[in-house]
């Protein structure tokens, strides 16, 4: 029986994985630009509304989702300048409210890195791929953020925007983008309020791919510039209240696994909590350089704590408690990150506690070949995300 369900088991990580990769793979685009995907803006030059991996449409990744009436500067100078009243008028026109300035906290737009990724123009004297005249972030690298690149078209009419959230997968060693939409409202916000005199709209361009939904937002800095963005943060923190609680009951029959369980949740959300930490106390420091080492500590530091931890025991309780304490610390983090989880993130994951699980059993029963699968379960794991498959 207890090969079965070790075979059960396997299965359940390799079919896991697989789905995931097929899930979260890239998107093939056509080989060439095709002129039906062009769009028109303003100006002399039509926009191919996405990025790319390359200067060329087969890297193809998100779709563009906001575009400003004005040049890279202007829109630059918008997002991150501050006064005391948080919008100047031009031309003539009449202050905003500086009540309505205080009251809504202002966004924090820092410059920001990112991969390399290109857009295309196309204009009289044909096609053009640039790179992101400038690149913002509000937020963490190693945590949550939403991140702009910014295209100016060469003539200067107007700047296309690729906004989107992300956050840093501790599996996968780079960022996961879960949504483009809601970031496009959250930056469209900063500017739609009748208090800014700013003209935004919403055009159906009829975008396909590259996770659009097939509308951009318009905004029009021609009335007021505004010199500090604003908005009230949409994201919403999920409750894990609930299966805290399960936990802890389950904790009275199962001691040993519930503590393993609630180290390994601990372990985790600790590594995102010094990842950040350390980011914000040492901004010169490459972010990378401070994931390298805390990636050790989730790769090998977490079958380790199972391994030392977990004491001779019913094999399903250890199974059951290390991956509902890991399950519950993966929650917390997507919580505190405030970001919707990709369905093939939340495959890979599933993935995961099958394999730690694995180990606790094993080692609960001192079974090594159930151990031994398990750890070749955890390394497939941790090698498909890392090879771009997850």
């Amino acid at each position: 029986m207890r090969r079965e369900t070790v075979a059960a088991g396997v299965l359940l990580v390799v079919v896991a994985l697989a789905v995931s990769g097929v899930i979260g793979g890239p998107v093939d685009g056509p080989a060439a630009v095709p002129e039906e995907s062009l769009i028109a803006v303003d100006g002399t030059y039509e926009l191919w509304p996405y990025t790319s991996r390359d200067r060329s449409v087969e890297g193809r990744t998100l779709a563009i989702n906001v575009v400003f009436r004005a040049d890279a500067d202007a829109v630059r100078t918008a997002l991150t300048s501050r006064t005391d009243d948080d919008w100047r008028a031009i031309d003539g026109e009449p202050e905003a409210d500086p009540e309505f300035a205080r009251d809504v906290p202002a966004r924090d737009w820092e410059d920001a890195h990112g991969s390399d990724r290109y857009s295309h123009f196309a204009g009289p004297n044909g096609g053009e791929w640039t790179e992101p005249s400038f690149e913002l972030h509000d937020g963490t690298y190693l945590g949550s953020r939403d991140h702009i690149r910014a295209y100016e078209s060469p003539d200067g009419a107007y700047t296309a925007v690729q906004v989107h959230e992300e956050y840093y997968d501790w599996f996968r060693l780079r960022h996961t983008v879960p949504d483009i939409d809601d970031p496009a409202v959250r930056l469209e916000d900063e500017f739609v309020d009748a208090a800014t005199g700013a003209a935004v709209s919403r055009e159906y361009r009829g975008i396909e791919g590259g996770r659009s939904d097939g509308w951009i937002s318009v905004i029009d800095l021609a009335v007021l510039l505004p010199l500090a963005g604003s908005l009230l943060r949409r994201r919403t923190r999920e409750a894990t209240l609930e299966a805290a609680g399960r936990l802890r009951r389950e904790a009275g029959r199962h001691v040993n696994a519930a503590t393993v369980g609630a180290m390994l949740a601990g372990v985790f959300v600790a590594v995102r909590t010094a990842g950040v930490g350390l980011e914000v106390a040492y901004p010169a420091l490459a972010p990378k350089l401070v994931a390298a080492p805390l990636y050790l500590v989730v790769a090998v530091g977490l079958p380790a704590v199972v391994l030392v931890g977990i004491e001779r025991s019913d094999p399903t309780a250890a199974f059951l408690g290390v991956a509902a304490g890991l399950g519950v610390g993966f929650v917390v983090d997507f919580a505190a990150l405030g970001v919707a989880v990709p369905p093939g993130v939340v495959v890979h994951r599933t993935a995961i506690l099958v394999a730690i699980g694995l180990i606790a059993a094993g080692r609960a029963t001192r079974d090594r070949a159930v151990v031994g699968v398990g750890v070749l379960a955890w390394a497939l794991g941790l090698a498909l995300p890392l090879a771009g498959l997850v």
